[in-house]
């Protein structure tokens, strides 16, 4: 039997342990929670909301795949968490299944375990954030528009379509720097390109990302405008949202983001010189968006997330007279540098929770690292080797579950809601002062009245921009730096958060007599 077939049900088990083990961090993951949990409890599937007010910031489908599971599961970490996973399985699924269609053999097992097996792929499926979605449905376009020019067959090119209205919907137009920008060129040199723009299919791609726009824009009636020029002409062209890094910014990213199978690459790039139409295709893939995402002025590392499924389809078809010697190398150099490291971790300059769990940490990865490594360098199988490349990355999730509750002491406010929650009923208004987390509302399960200075707290960058519009509605919960000195003189109940470190803030509050009821390291909570 080939041992691949029961190591790709073992991978896809191993990734979602402890999926809602560790609290959800701010800032991406509690927003983007917060949005998904506003929606599932209103049930209004078009007009994305935090703290009940607009988010413009990023299209429906991964807030609505959130919702529709917290729907049945309830708003917990799992339910956030659980729709990039299920994104990333279904991605695999198409890589298998297009390894198969055209090379067969093991190369539809590599492709799918080496791509989950991957740390980028493994980070983003456990976290609550849009790229696994993209991903995926930008994968079923790429894969689409393979067959339709290769096959000269247009249904291939209605499927690619619809996806990539999907993948509209889910990020925005960079859809069309993954997709389009790889299938046109290569459609020209295979002498396809009328295969790639079928009418069907372009009707069928407005008809998907239309009702959408269009419900917002009834709601904002500026929303296509701010999606146009500030979240991407803006975003890509200027350093306007201070996202910006040097052309170099995403090697790191992907050479240890795509560890092993990047050494793996690296190392067996002489077998790339002549490649066949399918493993052409996948160079595209990934040269053209790293290229145009270097040059961007907006990076963050989860751009070159969907870069990860066309290397997985390089290694599969690369795999049999791969070199792995050196990835081998790498792992077990990386495993001994950590069991070393476990004996010294304490002692660097760190916070305390995460210097408790330092040391047990890197003994745990060390000995991943080093067992995966000595194993890949030993086995004679080739089959047994890739089981060790493998080993150390599915490992994470497990082995780095104390060390993401450590972080998870700073970066959620989870404990810091379980503290203030026996201080609040359902008529008790939650006021922030200069003082506001997705987490927060997500845990707290409604929403708080914010008293701000430019909306900078909620993360958002259309709410920034709209701020002054917002905080002179008396029915926003937003409110002016004034209405903090009228909100003291109300009758209500009432309970204030403050940022830890904002002195001004509490000494104003403990004048007036108000006592402290919580304190969450980051936030602190002030009752009557």
């Amino acid at each position: 039997m080939n041992p691949l077939k029961p190591w790709l049900a073992v991978v896809v088990v191993a990734i979602a342990i402890h999926l809602g083990g560790h609290p959800l961090f701010d800032a991406d993951e509690g927003r983007n929670a917060e949005v998904a949990r506003e929606m599932a409890a209103t049930n209004d599937y078009v007009m994305p909301r935090l703290n009940t007010l607009p988010y413009l910031d990023k299209p429906i489908v991964y807030f609505a795949a959130e919702a529709a599971v917290m729907e049945v599961l309830g708003p917990t970490e799992v339910a956030a968490r659980l729709p990039s996973y299920l994104f990333t399985l279904a991605t695999a699924a198409v890589l298998f299944w297009f390894a198969k269609r055209v090379w067969g053999g093991d190369a539809p097992f590599v492709a799918a375990i080496a791509f989950l097996a991957t740390p980028l792929v493994i980070a983003f499926a456990r976290t609550v954030i849009f790229d696994s979605a993209l991903m995926f449905f930008t994968t079923v376009a790429l894969a689409a528009f393979y067959f339709a020019i290769e096959e000269r067959a247009s249904r291939w090119s209605i499927l690619g379509w619809v996806a990539m209205g999907f993948a509209m919907i889910t990020k925005g137009p960079v859809t069309f720097i993954l997709v389009l920008a790889v299938a046109v060129p290569f459609a020209w040199k295979r002498k396809a390109l009328r295969y790639v723009f079928s009418i069907l299919g372009i009707v069928l791609f407005v008809a998907v990302c239309v009702p959408w726009v269009w419900g917002v824009s009834q709601v904002v009636p500026e929303f296509l405008r701010y999606v146009l020029v500030t979240e991407t002409a803006a975003r890509m062209a200027t350093d306007e949202l201070q996202r910006t890094g040097p052309p170099w910014y995403f090697l790191p990213y992907l050479l240890g983001g795509a560890l092993p199978w990047s050494i793996v690459a690296l190392a067996s790039w002489k077998q790339l010189r002549k490649p066949d139409p399918a493993t052409l295709y996948c160079v595209l893939a990934i040269a053209i968006p790293l290229v145009f995402f270097s040059l961007s002025q907006s990076k963050r590392p989860q751009y070159i997330l969907p870069l990860m499924a066309p290397l997985a389809l390089l290694l599969a078809r690369i795999w049999e007279e791969a070199r792995t010697r050196a990835a081998a190398i790498v792992l077990a150099t990386f495993g001994v540098l950590f069991l070393i490291g476990s004996f010294f971790a304490h002692r660097t300059t760190m916070r305390p929770e995460l210097a408790a769990v330092a040391d047990e940490t890197a003994l745990a990865f060390g000995a991943a690292f080093a067992i995966g490594g000595f194993a890949a360098l030993f086995a004679k199988r080739r089959e047994l080797v890739f089981i060790a490349l493998t080993l150390p990355m599915i490992a994470l999730p497990l082995l780095a579950n104390p060390l993401l509750n450590a972080i998870g002491e700073r970066r959620s406010a989870r404990e810091f809601i379980a503290e203030l929650k026996p201080h609040v009923t359902p008529a008790t208004e939650v006021i922030g002062v200069e003082a506001f987390s997705g987490s927060m509302a997500f845990y707290l399960q409604r929403s708080l009245t914010v008293v701000t200075r430019d909306a900078s707290e909620l993360t958002s960058n259309y709410l920034i921009r709209k701020h002054q519009q917002y905080t002179s509605d008396p029915r926003s919960p937003l409110k002016p730096l004034v209405w903090f000195e009228r909100s003291l003189a109300a009758t209500n109940p009432r309970v204030y958060v403050v940022r830890e470190q904002d002195a001004v803030w509490r000494r104003m509050l403990e004048a007036r007599g108000w006592k402290l009821i919580a304190d969450g390291g980051r936030h602190v909570a002030y009752g009557p």
